[in-house]
């Protein structure tokens, strides 16, 4: 079998600054290891959009690496923001997905006996309405988010015009979807797919179930800026950590109230999307008042830093008040750290991670006091052990991500991937 793959976002490929971009760089890595294993004839096209060295999350080394990929090809194209923003605004999302579609349209697809065109995010919606029709191809969007869920997104420009008119092209991508053959939306959790069900009207679904790489170990960068922070948290008998984007609905307030009422040592971890954003601010104002150690712009490994090295007590709080699924819960169960208790709020896709009191617990943070006396009977070293055991059978057997590949390449391709 001869296979390609058209691989469209964002984020990931020369850049890396949100949750997006680390769903796909794993899709690059298992799509190449699970195609190279069954080898299978592939070629993989990556199709990105345009930075600037200043770029939020421009990344040389991770630009250099995808290209140098063999059966791999890297193409950057423009979404009319002169590569100031790989994100942007509508029309940003149209003229970029008019130029991946030129790219991919003018691929002879007859010369393949599969292909696969992947687009991933909001800002490649539209583009599953512009590829060509082809009995031999299969077309999916992948919607980390929505403008349904997310009513406010600091990422975006003109953002209360910009929510509108996301939700109106979301529609019409799904209806796009639903009255055409061999196009699909993919949900990437239970969360989302019901969402997309129940909020958009979607019928043609196909599951790819977020997940790890656990086929490999853990691999993140270090730098002497994560030691001399960790020398202050590690000062600490006890931790209560959070980290996420300096966005409202993450609700990185509610873990320095938490800690106080713990009366355990907050520590949050933000970034910015752009300098002296005022939610910072806030925050500041808040962590003097909370005694919380409030960290912004550090390194985007200084979490798994710190999991990986703190060996007292730890709670990992995942707060956010919308959330399609979220990655946290996973990344920190691959440390298999006996010592942190996983916390989140019960809310969206952060549900369905965890089975509460089992593997982790399941709060309100909307009732601070609540979630404080509930926590409290769990702070115990062999409960959390034994939370711990039970989150590494739930992690194998459900956030397996080569294994939603392998069955996502079953259910497209059929007897011709055996």
């Amino acid at each position: 079998m001869k296979l390609l793959i058209n691989l469209c976002a964002h984020d990931g490929i020369i850049s890396h600054y949100a949750g997006v971009g680390t769903i796909v760089r794993r899709y690059i890595e298992v799509i190449r290891k699970l195609l190279s294993e069954k080898k299978i004839d592939y070629h993989l096209n990556l199709f990105t959009l345009e930075f600037n060295e200043e770029s939020m999350g421009y990344s040389k080394e991770l630009f250099r690496y995808h290209e140098s990929l063999d059966n791999t090809s890297l193409y950057i194209l423009s979404n009319g923001t002169n590569g100031e923003t790989s994100f942007g605004n509508i029309d940003n999302w149209i003229l970029a997905s008019r130029n991946v579609a030129k790219k991919i349209n003018d691929i002879d697809f007859s010369s393949y006996d599969y292909v696969i065109n992947l687009c991933n995010d909001t800002p490649f919606s539209y583009l599953v309405t512009l590829i060509k029709d082809s009995k031999n191809s299969i077309t999916a969007w992948i919607p980390h988010s929505t403008g349904k869920i997310y009513s406010e997104d600091m990422s975006l420009s003109d953002e209360k015009l910009t929510i509108n008119e996301r939700v109106k092209m979301e529609q019409d991508v799904i209806d796009y979807i639903n009255n055409h053959n061999n196009v699909y939306a993919i949900s990437t959790g239970i969360y989302i797919r019901n969402h997309l069900i129940n909020s958009y009207g979607l019928i043609n679904n196909i599951d790819l179930i977020n997940g790890e790489l656990l086929f490999r170990n853990n691999i993140y960068t270090e730098d002497n800026s994560m030691h001399k922070i960790f020398k202050e948290i590690n000062k600490y008998e006890s931790i209560i950590l959070s980290l996420g984007r300096a966005e409202r609905y993450k609700n990185l307030d509610k873990t320095m109230l938490l800690g106080r009422k713990l009366g355990i040592k907050p520590v949050v971890i933000t970034q910015q999307y752009f300098k002296k954003q005022p939610i910072v601010k806030e925050y500041k104002k808040l962590a003097k008042k909370t005694n919380a150690l409030l960290y912004v712009d550090e390194s985007f490994c200084l979490p798994q830093y710190i999991v990986k090295n703190y060996n007292k007590l730890m709670i990992l709080l995942v707060p956010s008040e919308k959330e399609t699924f979220g990655l946290v819960i996973n990344e920190i169960r691959r440390f298999n750290k006996d010592n942190v208790l996983i916390v989140a709020n019960d809310r969206g896709g952060l549900h369905e991670q965890i089975n509460d009191g089992i593997n982790g617990l399941l709060v309100d943070l909307d009732d601070i006091d609540g979630s404080a006396n509930k926590i409290k009977k769990y702070l115990d070293a062999e409960i959390i052990k034994k939370m711990n055991f039970e989150s590494q059978k739930k992690l194998n057997n459900n956030y397996n991500l080569k294994k939603s590949f392998d069955i996502f390449f079953r259910e497209v391709l059929g007897d011709d991937y055996e």
